[in-house]
């Protein structure tokens, strides 16, 4: 039986802590806001891109004795565009502070929130407790460090750089038999892969870092008929980690207008070994695509021996029918 896989992966892009809240003075015209950029990103599972980020969560402190107060913990963000330099506006308001040093971090959950978020301001780094990767594209930016003057008014809003923590696993499926066909690829899983983890992320060349737990089972979209016209896939985002042991499997259906012909379960290795990104792993930041093609062939072999071909004994000449002359008069 036929399993043919090749592998292909695209590059796309890249992680931060919890720290003790205390009570701010706060002055009026004085209050924060944010600018933000997504990196360069690609199509896929409810990706989050330039496009499409409309909100996202920040924490902030800025320095004290003997610890940093804390000025926005876990707060929502809206109200921008990316890269036109619009605002984005905390829903829950927050000031500077004269001739002090802020740090922030800043996260989105597929425009949405994690309960088990938090940043430590002292070493600027994000933090996500037992996170599990599915649906979700989560991005994450550290500001650069702010410290303000004497005068705190109308400060410009702050620069965020946000960047892929995950990696994207895709399938694209493929199929050369006739659209009349059905081909149906269902129960798609990756076994024993670290689906949750806690991950750390911190600006530096490292970024993010995660801590594999126990493992489980990522699951796939059903593909309800690759033998149809079109682009067949199914994306997942998952765990940065190895993939020099893991394996695809899916079952494959093949129907013609009568029904079910046969199915058949099939396996493919994950093991990466392009040179755009590091062998042997998924990295963060990268989307992995590996391309199958199922044929009905593939899911019974006999049928090798049963494809329809045909010969073509002669195009039928043209026949002259007899001149006729025409008497073309003015109008």
């Amino acid at each position: 039986m036929k399993k043919q896989f090749l592998m292909m992966a695209a590059v796309a892009l890249a992680l931060g802590s919890c720290s003790r809240t205390e009570t701010v003075e706060v002055a009026e015209n004085k209050a924060i806001g944010f600018d933000a950029f997504v990196g360069k990103t690609t199509k896929g599972a409810t990706e989050v891109d330039n496009a499409k980020l409309s909100k996202f969560y920040v924490f902030g402190a800025y320095n004290s004795t003997p610890d940093w107060t804390l000025v926005f913990t876990n707060v929502e963000v809206t109200g921008g565009k990316v890269g036109d330099q619009s605002e984005w506006t905390p829903t829950q308001t927050a000031y500077w502070k004269e001739n002090s040093t802020y740090h922030f971090g800043a996260y989105s959950n597929g425009n949405g929130s994690f309960d088990g978020a938090s940043f430590n301001a002292a070493t600027q780094a994000l933090q996500f407790q037992n996170y599990t990767a599915g649906e979700n594209d989560l991005i994450a930016a550290i500001a650069d460090e702010k410290t303000t003057g004497a005068d705190v008014t109308n400060e410009i809003a702050v620069p965020l750089t946000f960047k892929h923590l995950l990696s994207e696993v895709k399938f694209t499926f493929k199929n050369t038999d006739s659209h009349d066909y059905t081909m149906e690829i269902s129960n798609i899983q990756i076994a024993s892969a670290t689906t949750t983890a806690s991950g750390s992320y911190t600006k530096t060349p490292e970024g993010i870092s995660w801590t594999s737990n126990p493992t489980g089972i990522y699951e796939f979209e059903d593909l309800s008929d690759i033998a149809a016209k079109g682009t067949h896939e199914t994306a997942l985002f998952v765990i940065p980690q190895s993939n020099t042991t893991l394996q695809v499997t899916f079952t494959a259906t093949f129907s013609d207008g009568n029904g079910k012909i046969a199915s058949d379960t099939f396996t493919g290795e994950l093991n990466y070994s392009g040179t755009e990104a590091e062998a042997g792993k998924w990295t963060a930041g990268y989307r992995y695509n590996y391309i199958a093609e199922i044929n009905g062939s593939d899911v019974q072999e006999e049928l090798a021996n049963k494809i329809i071909k045909f010969t073509v004994t002669e195009v039928t000449p043209w026949e002259d029918a007899t001149e006729t002359t025409i008497n073309p008069q003015a109008n």
